[in-house]
């Protein structure tokens, strides 16, 4: 290990069991370098690590301190299902209350055509860089700054074919009620939850430090499900993206078929099966 992955083990364990708490100024760059018998070089780049971990940042002309971290705090749970108000559908009872943000030139909704990123094309089954129409929101408590989303929606093509006003003013109950609508069916839905690093724009957008917390990505999926011999039809892919220190998702869990109440007994000890494969 080289010191400097030492000196910043030594201080994210002073961290995270709370010798330095949130909040807490670390000592100067030149005190920690005279502690550990190196040079400021040295303890710049432990500085670094920890900076990238999202532990610690530095306020000009203040000196650096300990960040919020996840590990410490009470993320916001988001439990993911859809429900439904007078408004149209949301999802989750903790963003009922949420409400769309303007963008910086005034408007809610930017509507336009771009190239989906991969792995949306994939689940509307279209080549990558296929260009779609896309809405564009942010969204979020209009009493909490920082308790916000970006919401991209990618739409299939031949949807808009069929419903042009998706690609404008969707009106009362939004882009799923005229889907419904039109279908004459209830929409399904499913999600993909994943991490990334912002980009510049995006942690701007969101408020979020500059670097060391990532996105927590959220990939729902609307579609029609299966009909007769009528295979399901994705009809949105929505790319949302929030900070992941400040939220997380939740899911139940249902059993499947091999898991249905009462189970049998088990028979196995995977130990002692690995055990045995050893000897």
């Amino acid at each position: 290990m080289a010191r400097y992955e030492e000196i910043a083990h030594d201080l994210r364990e002073r961290i995270t069991s709370g010798v330095y708490p949130p909040g807490a100024a670390l000592p100067l760059m030149r005190d920690i370098a005279v502690e550990y018998g190196v040079s400021d070089i040295t303890v710049r780049k432990a500085w670094g690590v920890l900076t990238r971990e999202g532990l610690i940042e530095s306020r000009r002309r203040a000196g650096t301190f300990v960040r919020e971290h996840p590990d410490r705090l009470r993320l916001l749970v988001r439990n993911r299902q859809i429900e439904r108000d007078e408004l149209g559908y949301y999802s989750g009872p903790e963003v009922q209350h949420w409400r769309p943000i303007p963008w910086p030139e005034g408007d809610t909704t930017r509507i336009t055509t771009a190239a989906a990123p991969a792995d949306v094309a994939d689940a509307l089954d279209v080549p990558a860089n296929t260009e779609l129409d896309v809405r564009r929101r942010i969204v979020g408590d209009p009493d909490v700054d920082t308790h916000r989303q970006l919401a991209d929606s990618w739409l299939a093509g031949w949807v808009v074919d069929e419903l042009p006003q998706l690609a404008s003013d969707t009106g009362p109950g939004g882009m799923y009620d005229r889907l419904e609508e039109w279908a004459g069916m209830p929409l399904e839905w499913r999600e993909e939850a994943s991490a990334r690093m912002p980009a510049h724009d995006e942690a701007l957008t969101l408020n979020m430090p500059a670097t060391g917390v990532p996105l927590l990505r959220v990939i729902r999926m609307a579609y029609f499900p299966p009909q007769g011999k009528e295979p399901s039809r994705m009809v949105e892919v929505q790319d949302i993206r929030m900070s992941s220190a400040l939220f997380a998702v939740g899911y139940p869990l249902p059993r499947g078929a091999s898991a249905t109440w009462p189970v049998e007994p088990a028979t196995g000890d995977y130990y002692q099966e690995l055990a045995e494969s050893e000897e």
